[in-house]
This record gives structure tokens, sequence and C-alpha cells, in this order.
């Protein structure tokens, strides 16, 4: 398979060779062009001069004779020298073919002095594309172009060929800058693509430490950066897998453990099988079926298949009930709760059992890390387009670190709580995929020391 680098030079590689070919051919053409309008301009001044010269040649002699002895030189300029009745005489040392030719006022041709041509009648063709020369309104004569008037001569052809070989090398030149320059480019963009390569490769192979650095800031450098947020977002779900498969297995083994001692003992006669021996078996029961039921919604929140029925509701009721739900709990630690709740609140539209769920679980965990005596507020405020609700407690609060991790299954802010006293840790996580699952908001705010505050917003 081509790498990405080699099809980007071989496209750059073409993309400039038919730019340097266009750059040498258009030139060219456009050169030759324009030289052979200048040349046909100098040379229809050529023909011009010279009919004018050869009517005064003909006014000063009264006649063509001796005109098939003269050979002439016309290179578009006069005054390089005058032949015999002011004719442009032929220069020493300079030879050139005769170009035109003259015919008499019969046509016929009296020069130049070839044998081949002298005496030869003009056609009616070659009558129609000639110059008629007249004196006094006389016509004396006719001059005629030769094939020779539309080539190039030998100094003109010279000119074009240095023209071609000085645009030639330099294109040449410049289509090896541009592909050495083009070859560096591309190997300086496929650079980090070739990290990013390795890097996927050894994510692939497990090896979630993988990070790339580029430091561009172009789409390559977002590329990157995207990448490595992905390749921490994946090593902390792995970590927080790992740590969930094992907190998992601790919180289903201690009540499994307990309920395994009980009924070892009972059986081998240890423990009679009284009515508050299999009550502590039967609390075992209890907590591992609420795990296990706290697993499951958690898995059908996140699967997205929690059944919400939504309905136009009441928070300020709701609130009320489940804090009279959890009222004789607050009591036996001597903790009071204040609700500071308006009589005007907006209903919501929710599903009144989800959200009881959440508003429960929010106390819940306020109970737990709330000392004695202290006291928890449950406010709700009516926003532009929401309600919010606050569960504020007089706990230990949460450090700053913490805070980001609260709402991540099994959790706990204090690692010396057990199950028993301290929840296993999902409470939270269910809380914040029951209110996402509403369109909703959750968050946390605490100052160490100071208690927490939980909160949550849901659309009217």
């Amino acid at each position: 398979m081509r790498s990405l680098w080699f099809k980007l030079t071989a496209a750059l590689v073409l993309v400039t060779l038919m730019g340097v070919g266009l750059s040498i051919l258009i030139p060219r053409v456009v050169t030759i062009r324009s030289f052979a309008s200048f040349v046909n301009r100098s040379r229809a001044e050529e023909r011009t001069g010279l009919a004018e010269a050869l009517a005064t040649y003909y006014s000063s002699q009264g006649s063509w004779e001796a005109v098939d002895s003269l050979v002439f030189w016309f290179p578009g300029r006069m005054g390089h020298g005058m032949g015999p009745g002011g004719l442009p005489g032929m220069m020493p040392g300079v030879t050139r073919p005769w170009r035109f030719k003259l015919a008499d006022e019969n046509g016929v041709v009296i020069a130049p002095s070839r044998s081949v041509d002298i005496g030869q009648e003009l056609s009616p063709d070659e009558l129609a594309a000639s110059i008629p020369l007249a004196v006094e309104g006389q016509t004396i004569g006719f001059l005629l172009p030769s094939p020779l008037m539309d080539s190039f001569s030998d100094l003109e052809s010279a000119f074009l060929g240095q023209v071609s070989r000085t645009i030639v090398p330099v294109g040449t030149a410049a289509c090896a800058v541009a592909i050495l320059l083009g070859l560096l480019l591309t190997w300086q963009l496929t650079g980090p693509l070739r990290k990013l390569t390795t890097a996927t490769q050894g994510i692939a192979g497990g090896d979630l430490s993988q990070r790339v650095d580029i430091r561009s800031g172009d789409e390559i450098g977002e590329l990157g950066k995207a990448f490595n947020d992905m390749a921490e977002s994946l090593a902390r779900a792995e970590k927080l897998r790992r740590n969930m498969v094992a907190d998992i297995a601790h919180e289903l083994r201690t009540p499994l453990s307990v309920m395994r001692g009980n009924l070892e003992a009972i059986v081998d006669g240890v423990f009679e099988p009284t009515e508050e021996n299999i009550a502590a078996i039967h609390k075992e029961t209890v907590l591992l079926s609420r795990l296990v039921d706290d697993l499951q919604e958690l898995a059908l929140a996140e699967a997205g298949q929690l059944k919400i029925e939504r309905e136009p509701t009441n928070l300020a009721s709701l609130i009320e009930r489940t804090v009279a739900s959890v009222a004789r709990r607050a009591g036996k630690d001597n903790i009071t709760i204040v609700r500071d709740l308006p009589a005007d609140l907006p209903l919501v539209n929710a599903d009144p059992q989800r959200i009881g769920q959440v508003l429960f679980n929010l106390l819940d965990n306020a109970l737990r890390h709330s000392p004695a005596g202290a006291a928890i507020t449950v406010k709700a405020t009516e926003l532009e387009e929401a309600v919010q609700v606050d569960v504020t407690d007089q706990g230990a609060g949460l450090d700053e670190q913490e805070l980001p991790l609260v709402f991540e299954r099994f959790y706990r802010g204090d690692k010396a709580r057990s199950r028993v006293t301290g929840g296993a840790g999902l409470g939270l996580t269910i809380v914040k995929q029951l209110v996402e699952a509403h369109e909703g908001e959750v968050w946390a705010q605490s100052d160490a020391g100071r208690g927490a505050t939980f909160s949550f917003a849901l659309p009217l």
C-alpha cells in the first residue's frame, strides 16, 4: 500500500511538472507570436519602403534598365547605404537572398537576376497579391514578395533559438527546486501523521500511555490534541473499568461472605437459627439486592434504555414527600432538614418517580456526610427556562480535585467508609444519569471543611 507521503509527493511532482511545462510552453508560444508579429510589421514597412525606392529608381532612370543586375538588401531600415537610383545598396560583407520579384507593367518578371524567374509572367493570383508600382498615376510595374518573406531569417531564427535555450534551463531549474521543496514540505506534513500512526498502533496494542508531541497550531496540531484527549479519556475509562470490576467484586464479596459465614455457623450448630441471626442474614441480602438493583439501573441509564415517563411535575410537592421519607432517619442523628421552596414554583416536565429517586439519593448522600446536630438545606429556585434544586450539607466538604470525580462509579469521598456507612458509590452516578436523561444538568460545589452543595436543573 502506498503511503500518504508517496501520494502527496507524486501529486506535487505532477503538478510541478505541469506548471513548469506550461510556464515554458506559454512564454515560448507568446514570444514566437509576438516576434512574428513584430517581423511582419517590419517587413510590411520594408515592402512599402522598397516600393517607394523602386518608383524613385524608375523615375530617375526612365525605365527598368539594369535593375535586374542589382542585388538588394532590405533590412527593414533604410539608410544603411544607397545604391543606384536611391535604392538601398548591398552592404559590404553581407549576403542575403533576394526576397522579392519585380515585374514590369505587363506582369513579366524582370528581377531578380535568376534565369529561372526572368521572363516569367505573373499569374492572376500573384498579380492580386503584388504591390502595384506607379509614377505620376501610371502603373510601371508590380512588386511581389517571394515565399522567403514568410520565413525567419538566420538572425531571427538565432534570436528565437536563444530565447528557447534560456527558457528551458530556467524552467528546469525552477522545477527541480520546486520538487525539492515539495519533498521537504510533504515530509514535514506527514511527520506528525507518522507519529499519530505509531501512537495509534500502540493504543490498539493496549498501551494507553501513548501520546503525541505535535506543537503546530494548524489542523494537524488540532488532530494531535484530539488524539491526546482521546487517549487520556481511554486511559481514564480503562482505569474506571478496572476499578469498577474490583469494586463490584468487593461490594458483592462482603455481603456474600457475611451471609455464607452466618449460614455455615447455623449449619454447624455454632449459631442457633434464631430470629436475630436470620434477620442479620436478611439484612445482607437486602444490601446485596440493592447493589444489584443500582447496577442494573445504572447500566440501563448509561445505555439510554431507562424508561422515562414525563408529565407536568410539581417539584415542591415532590421535595416535601422525599424529605418526609428520610425524616425519621435524620431525626435519629438529630439532623434538621430545612426546606426553602417558593410558593409559585412552576411545573417541570419530568418523571416523578425518577426525580424522586434523584432527590432521595442526594438527601441520602447529605445524611451520610453530615455530623450529628447539623442541618441540611433543600432549596428550589426558578430560572429563566428551568428550575434549579440545591441540596446543601454541613459535612467535611470536598477538595477541588474531588469535584470532577464525585459522579463517577464507586467513588467515595471518605475511603474509610464501608458499604453500610458510606454506600457503594453509585448514588451520585445514578443521579447524574437520571438528570441527563431528562435533558437537565447536575453539578457539585464545595469548600473543604465547609460542606458541599449538589445541584441539578430541569427544564420547565
